[in-house]
Formats: structure tokens, C-alpha cells, sequence
């Protein structure tokens, strides 16, 4: 991996224009052939270690010790089509306003460990527990508008089974804390409107939150397959998603974990503050992928051949 401290576009050009300058310089000069060429070439090689220093060459290095949390972070984010009802933030979708808050998440308990399960007629586990976070802010990235054909309606019930897997893997590790966020806007449209108890799971959960998004109001549901916005069959006006925080709280209260409104980014922030002062840090062997500089290998060769130009010159200046 290169990353370049000046474009190449500009470097390229400008040491060739040296070089050039130079070599033609020497040749003119009328010394020994044997000792012009000795010139082109230390010229050369000082001119070769400043473009591979300016190329900045990263190396990778593979589980590397770093400081970490002893926190598992288990995001699971409801990506039915409600999700997108524009009523966030005035009137972008609410998962634009997920999306957000979840980086602002993982920024803030960055050296936790973290998992990504999305939900809508089924769950499906987008990451397992990882120290990449780049990883699951991809497996974030992947997350698209539902088609509306494919849609079966929303049911919380569908995330349990893959939660409750999640959660007894991080159960295992010892001296771990495992957080829970929840993200819904609580509507249940399925054909079973009945949401199954959590309250199972709530032994296998040490703190987090159901985070809520929506409005009582409702929001309109664009459909990017027909260019327009979803209309209710019943009254052939457009449909209005409209968030229920009551079953968001029941869910909050079976899983002992508090319920939020997200109306406001920081209304998450106290309990950010109280997870992260409950934490603590200990060495472990990561799995990210980290990047080092290489630069200083061509630096010293730089600094042996500057130093030789240095004693050539005090010499000649001495005969």
C-alpha cells in the first residue's frame, strides 16, 4: 500500500527533470568516464530513496497487541421498509439517522468488539463479533431500501433466534461485558402482530438499549422500484409508517436494558459515558488489519549517500 506525500503526477515529472538536468551536466564535463558514471549513479540512488520515501510504503501487520475494551457491542437493527419513512430529522429517512448514531456508536466504544444483525420478515447475521470495526461498518454500508414486492410485513420476532446466538457467544468469553442496541421504529405489520417475550434473553445481556426512531405523525415511504411513494390499498392515499414506542418499551423492559427516543443524537450520550467508565482496558491480539510506515528504511540509506556527497565535496574544496 502506497500514499503518496506529494502526487506522483507532480514527482514524476520533476525528478526526471533533475536527473536529466544533471546526467547531461556530468557527461558535458570533461573527467574520467569511469567517474562520471560514478557521479550519475549516487545522484541517482539519493534520487530514488526521496521518491520511495514520498511514496510513503505501508507494510501490514497482522494481529497486533492493542489496548482494548472487554465489551461485545450487538447491533440489531430492524431494515424493514418502515425504516425508511422520512420522518427523521424533519424529513430524511430514519435509517439515515441509524446509520449515523451507529458510527457515532462504535467511534465512541471504539476497542470494543462488535456484531451487526438486520431484520425484517427474517434476520440474517450481517457480522459476528469482530475487533474490525471497518468490517462492520461495511456489513452498515451494505444495508439497502427493501424491494416492496419482497416486504412480508414487519415482526420484532424474527431477530430473537440469531440474537440469542450472539449473545451466548459473547456469554462464553470470560471477564466480557455484552451491550445491546435494539434499533426499531417498533411498528409490527405482520400477519402475527403478536411479539414474542425477550425476556429470555435478558440473562445474556449486561446493558444497552432499545433505541427508537420515528414519529407518532408518521413518515411517507419512497419506492425506488416505481418512483413514487408507497400508497395505502385501503384509502389509495400515500401510507404514513408510524413508530409504536409502547412495544419498543415492553421489549426494553423484558431485556432489562433502558428504552431511548432518538429524536436527538445525544440523547444517547449518558449512557455511552456510563458504558464506557464501566469498562476496562486489557492487551489482546487483534484482528485488524493495521498499516506501518516503512520510510525510514530508504532514510538512512539517504543519509549514508548525503553524507558521502558531503565528504566529496569538503574534499574537493580542500585541493
Amino acid at each position: 500500500m502506497i500514499n503518496p506525500i506529494v502526487p506522483l503526477i507532480v514527482v514524476i515529472p520533476l525528478m526526471l527533470l533533475i536527473l536529466g538536468g544533471y546526467t547531461y551536466g556530468v557527461v558535458k564535463n570533461k573527467n574520467d568516464i569511469f567517474l562520471k558514471i560514478l557521479k550519475i549513479a549516487r545522484v541517482f540512488v539519493v534520487m530514488a530513496m526521496v521518491f520511495l520515501i514520498n511514496l510513503r510504503i505501508m507494510g501490514k501487520r497482522y494481529n497486533v497487541d492493542v489496548e482494548m475494551k472487554n465489551i461485545d457491542v450487538l447491533f440489531v437493527v430492524d431494515t424493514t421498509i418502515s425504516m425508511w419513512a422520512e420522518d427523521s430529522n424533519g424529513n430524511e429517512p430514519r435509517m439515515n439517522a441509524v446509520l449515523r448514531d451507529c458510527e457515532h456508536i462504535m467511534d465512541s466504544l471504539s476497542g470494543s468488539n462488535f456484531s451487526l444483525i438486520r431484520f425484517d420478515n427474517r434476520s440474517q447475521i450481517l457480522a459476528p463479533f469482530t475487533q474490525d470495526s471497518r468490517n462492520v461498518s461495511d456489513a452498515f454500508s451494505t444495508i439497502a431500501t427493501p424491494d416492496r414486492y419482497y416486504a412480508r410485513g414487519t415482526t420484532l420476532n424474527a431477530a430473537y433466534n440469531d440474537m440469542g446466538e450472539m449473545l451466548t457467544s459473547s456469554s462464553k468469553k470470560e471477564n466480557r461485558s455484552t451491550i445491546v442496541f435494539f434499533i426499531s421504529d417498533g411498528e409490527v405489520t405482520a400477519e402475527d402482530k403478536e411479539v414474542m417475550s425477550f425476556a429470555g434473553l435478558e440473562g445474556l445481556i449486561d446493558g444497552g438499549a432499545v433505541l427508537g426512531y420515528g414519529t407518532k405523525e408518521g413518515g411517507k415511504m419512497y419506492d425506488k422500484g416505481s418512483h413514487q411513494y408507497i400508497q395505502d390499498p385501503e384509502t389509495g392515499k400515500e401510507a404514513l409508517s408510524i413508530m409504536n414506542d409502547v412495544t419498543l418499551r415492553d421489549l426494553a423492559e423484558e431485556m432489562d436494558i433502558e428504552y431511548i427516543y432518538m429524536d436527538d443524537p445525544s440523547n444517547i450520550e449518558y449512557l455511552l459515558d456510563s458504558i464506557k467508565s464501566g469498562s476496562t482496558m486489557q492487551m489482546a491480539s487483534s484482528d485488524n488489519v493495521s498499516y506501518e510506515d516503512t520510510y525510514f528504511y530508504y532514510a538512512g540509506v539517504l543519509l549514508a549517500f548525503l553524507l558521502i556527497e558531503m565528504v566529496i565535496i569538503v574534499r574537493k574544496g580542500r585541493v
